[in-house]
């Protein structure tokens, strides 16, 4: 049976679900000091994350791009928001859709775990927090290529491979250039980590500043998505970036049941607890103990955690523009800015892990996470459920 032709069966739901409880209870020991795997678990790990990323039936997009794979490959000429690389990719590189997703998601994994190792916290520790708590956002999309691209090229260029700067410089250059080529909102990535690479801009003031302009940015946000829904989309347009973009927009999609909104609260809060996070990172310079005895001072920090934690900040501050549906649904735009997230959430939170620093808000955010996590492959497989069931 051609696997492209799969639907959503509470079966193929449930293999996630099994395959995201075994990484977690490989995972386990990386959690505690000190810090480390067993060479054979960390490369188990590693297999199950990569069959996670062929056959992430959880989520609709496998589906999706399984019927894009096919329009790419059987119809000449036929037009998608797919970016040309991946046109190249299915006809050149893959004889079959999950040789596709192979190409796509290891490459992005390979360059994920030379993020990792590059990194300063501990490699299997953030590989831990990845792969229990993240990989199915992961394994959702092709941006995931593009996030990887990104990262790894800032965190080359901001803390250059040793004794080689000019060379980590432009490799880490081509990374971030390179990734515009495998997602259009790439624009978007790297104009954070620009702004991340100007280490003195998030500070006290800055922030202050931040929260005054808040409502003039979310105005702002209202006429220019009013002026894109009015004038930016050819309605007669099929299958094109813009009609995406319009698509996301769609009033319709406003109205969500409570079961999403539980999902959304617990997927995303951590954002927040973790861009704080990144703030105090970045502005804590001496001892300091808060009424519960958490230190809170983290310094020394390696420049690359402070480098991560203003991306993740200046990440969650401009998503939470596109939180409050200003006279569109923005929520979809909200929800994707802000999964550009999670691969410093994994440094980040790994770092503050295995330092001591922040040990209740860490602990609380990664249990939220957890939470997220499971609560979406449930909710993915009761909808699969009932689905089948109708």
């Amino acid at each position: 049976m051609d696997v492209t032709y799969l639907e959503p069966l509470p079966i193929l739901v449930f293999s996630n679900l099994l395959m995201a409880l075994f990484l977690l209870l490989l995972s386990r020991k990386g959690f505690k000091e000190p810090y480390s795997l067993r060479p054979w678990r960390r490369c188990l790990m590693i297999l199950v994350a990569m069959v996670f990323c062929l056959f992430s039936f959880w989520g609709t997009d496998w589906f999706h791009y399984a019927e894009m794979y096919l329009n790419l490959v059987y119809m000449d000429g036929f037009n998608t928001s797919l970016e040309d690389v991946y046109y190249l990719i299915a006809n050149y590189l893959s004889p079959n859709y999950i040789v596709f997703r192979g190409v796509v998601w290891g490459t992005a994994l390979f360059l994920t775990l030379l993020l990792m190792k590059h990194a300063s916290a501990r490699t299997d520790l953030i590989l831990c927090f990845f792969c229990s708590l993240w990989l199915i956002y992961f394994s959702y999309g092709r941006i995931s290529i593009a996030y990887a691209l990104m990262y790894l090229g800032a965190s080359i260029i901001y803390k250059p491979i040793r004794g080689k700067v000019l060379i980590s410089l432009i490799l880490g250059s081509l990374f971030l250039i390179s990734s515009l080529f495998f997602h259009k909102s790439s624009v978007y990535g790297i104009v954070i980590i620009l702004l991340a690479f100007l280490p003195k801009m998030l500070n006290k003031r800055t922030f202050l500043l931040l929260l005054i302009a808040y409502p003039w940015l979310i105005l702002i946000t209202q006429l220019l998505v009013a002026q894109f829904m009015n004038t930016a989309v050819d309605p007669t347009a099929r299958n094109t970036g813009a009609t995406a973009g319009m698509t996301y927009l769609n009033e319709d999609s406003l109205d969500i049941g409570l079961a999403y909104r539980v999902q959304l609260i617990l997927e995303y809060i951590p954002y927040y607890l973790l861009a704080y996070i990144g703030y105090k990172l970045n502005i804590l310079t001496e001892d300091e103990v808060d009424e519960n005895g958490d230190t809170t001072q983290v310094s020394p920090v390696p420049s690359d955690i402070r480098l991560f934690g203003r991306i993740l900040f200046y990440i969650v501050a401009t998503a939470s523009v596109f939180a409050f549906n200003p006279g569109a649904n923005t929520q979809t735009l909200y929800i994707r800015f802000l999964l550009f997230g999670f691969i410093p959430a994994c440094i980040v939170l790994a770092w503050v892990w295995q330092s001591g620093n922040f040990p209740r808000l860490a602990k609380s955010t990664f249990l939220l996470v957890l939470a997220g996590t499971g609560y979406t492959l449930l909710y993915s497989f009761y909808i699969a459920y009932v689905g089948a069931a109708m």
